[in-house]
């Protein structure tokens, strides 16, 4: 089975997990395990948290997501137009140092 679809909404706190649903129900027919559904719930979260934190600075613009399915392989892919982080480096830093 292949499909594909796109989702776009305000990049708003309420929407985390508006988009959560709509995932899990466009994968619904991959008849996926409750680890893999906990799994892709998650990555869903954090691509949009992170959009809506890191993206736009308090203001309020649009997240994407795009799904495809494949020959039973889910590709997931959260997108916004956002400054993102600045110092990417800096970021990927350990918060703790030995």
């Amino acid at each position: 089975m292949n499909n594909e679809m796109h989702l776009q909404f305000p990049a708003k706190s309420i929407n985390e997990s508006f988009a959560r649903l709509v995932i899990i129900g466009f994968i619904a027919p991959l008849d996926p395990n409750a680890q893999e559904l906990n799994e892709i719930k998650t990555i869903v979260s954090e691509g949009v948290t992170n959009a809506i934190i890191h993206g736009y600075e308090g203001k309020v613009h649009k997240i994407t997501i795009t799904g495809v399915i494949e020959d039973a392989l889910l590709s997931l892919e959260v997108a916004d137009r956002g400054v993102g982080i600045r110092d990417v480096k800096k970021a990927m830093e350990p918060l703790y140092t030995s």
